[in-house]
């Protein structure tokens, strides 16, 4: 029987973690729905797809800066009660994020031609759609920035049930529109992979237009003001560009993982991006734990309540930990089944049950990575996250597999188990850093720079 404090914990996880997850879900669920109707098209399309989101992830590279600097500073000054500061740090993150998504739209026009050409074992056919594709899905970027600092702030607040009632609404939107507009239905003609484009760029649109109504014409207790204050960007950035930072190497690892794979070939790769998709479902339940961890982290030491902080994250590291192992089983005993609704290609789907098996032995590890990842954030603790991911994944995954297969040439078995030993090693490293309190003494240490 949990006693009436752990009750109490144990919501303030869950009402936080549930509507995150289900919102990460939604929205691999519109990518999904998408990837189900453009693999009806063709493993071409589908490596298209694939190349096209390896080069989009970039753009992740700035959000996470915004999203852990927002996260970071609201969280405290909600924990402080202080929700004239947090509303003017959600209002001065918002303008920044808007001036700055010009000059990234113009450099990921100008830098995605070069990007695909790289891909050498990647057909003609698929660097041409894949160039389309992108040519249309980049003008979302000022709206994807947007909605990722508003999320953002609502996460840090505590509320992550309004950003997932809006995010079931554009999830609607977005299978509607992928089912008219790819294969043409309801008198539209049939745009394939435009379609699908188009589709992402109205639903981006519509999701960030509600979501700042929200916060202009509802009584919300974060709101957006006309105030702009320099110096707490300057805090936010600090603490947010050590994650963008990691989060450019971690994609850049990511990129040259997939380059490795298409050295196996177009259906070796579709493959890859099937099982990727399919893994993504399995972690994004885990993303709402890290969200969980990141606010609860920020809310308690900004009310200086740094024991509560630490069972918090205790609880959500035991959820997570049980969640995810039990998923990693499935994956190992039936990855094929869980990855036909992504493609009706028999070799695919046997490229695609390789990869998951293996990954499937390090999901109970991947828990662990993303709930301390996610607490160490809210501390403000992002250097040591940006150490850590960078280190382990270039120096015990990429450079490992790079060596194995341009030198050596090993089965494509290797390289996934390289990726599986990985997961699980960084894990314990995390672990141990937790548990010495290093986010303890980095806000003693820091804490009159930062706030």
């Amino acid at each position: 029987m949990l006693s009436l404090a752990k009750r109490v914990r144990l919501k303030k996880v869950l009402n936080i973690a549930i509507p995150a997850a289900l919102q990460s879900v939604l929205d691999l669920f519109s990518m999904a729905v998408s990837f189900i109707f453009i693999g009806q098209l063709g493993s071409a399309t589908i490596s298209a797809l694939g190349a096209a989101i390896t080069f989009f992830m970039y753009i992740y590279s700035v959000t996470a800066i915004f999203n852990v600097g927002t996260n970071a500073l609201v969280s405290r000054k909600v924990g402080a009660r202080d929700m004239q500061s947090a509303s003017r740090i959600l209002s001065s993150m918002l303008y920044s994020g808007l001036f700055l998504s010009i000059p990234i739209f113009f450099l990921a026009l100008a830098t995605y031609t070069p990007f695909l050409s790289l891909m050498k074992d990647v057909s003609i056919e698929a660097k041409q759609l894949g160039e389309e594709y992108l040519s249309i899905i980049i003008f979302i970027i000022p709206f994807f920035i947007s909605k990722i600092i508003i999320v953002a702030a609502m996460s840090a607040y505590g509320d992550t049930r309004t950003p997932f009632i809006v995010k079931l609404f554009a999830t609607c939107l977005s299978v509607l529109l992928n089912y008219i507009l790819i294969h043409g239905h309801l008198g539209f003609p049939a745009m394939g992979l435009i379609g699908a484009g188009v589709a992402n760029i109205v639903v981006n649109v519509t999701e960030t237009s509600i979501l700042v109504y929200i916060l202009c014409h509802h009584r919300y207790p974060l709101s957006l003001i006309r105030q702009y204050s320099k110096e707490e960007v300057i805090k936010a950035m600090k603490i947010g560009f050590p994650s963008g930072l990691e989060r450019f190497f971690t994609l850049t690892s990511m990129a040259i993982f997939a380059f490795l794979v298409t050295h196996y070939g177009e259906k070796a790769f579709a493959g890859y991006m099937v099982g990727g998709r399919v893994e993504a479902f399995v972690f994004m339940p885990c993303f709402g734990f890290m969200i969980a961890a990141m606010s609860l982290m920020g809310q308690n030491l900004g009310a200086k309540r740094e024991s509560e902080a630490k069972r918090c994250i205790e609880m959500i590291l035991f959820l997570s930990m049980s969640f995810m192992g039990s998923l990693g089983i499935i994956l190992i005993i039936a990855p094929i089944p869980i990855s036909i609704p992504f493609s009706n290609d028999r070799e695919t789907l046997e490229f695609s049950a390789l990869y998951l098996f293996y990954i499937g032995f390090s999901q109970l590890f991947l828990a662990i990575n993303f709930v301390l990842d996610g607490a160490l954030r809210g501390a403000g603790v992002t250097k040591v996250t940006l150490l850590v991911n960078s280190i382990s994944i270039w120096c015990l995954r990429i450079i490992p597999s790079l060596i194995f297969v341009i030198i050596f040439h090993v089965n494509l078995e290797l390289i996934y188990a390289i990726m599986s030993i990985e997961t699980i090693l960084r894990s314990f490293v995390y672990w141990y850093l937790f548990y010495k309190g290093i986010w303890k003494d980095s806000l003693k240490k820091k804490k009159k720079h930062i706030f």
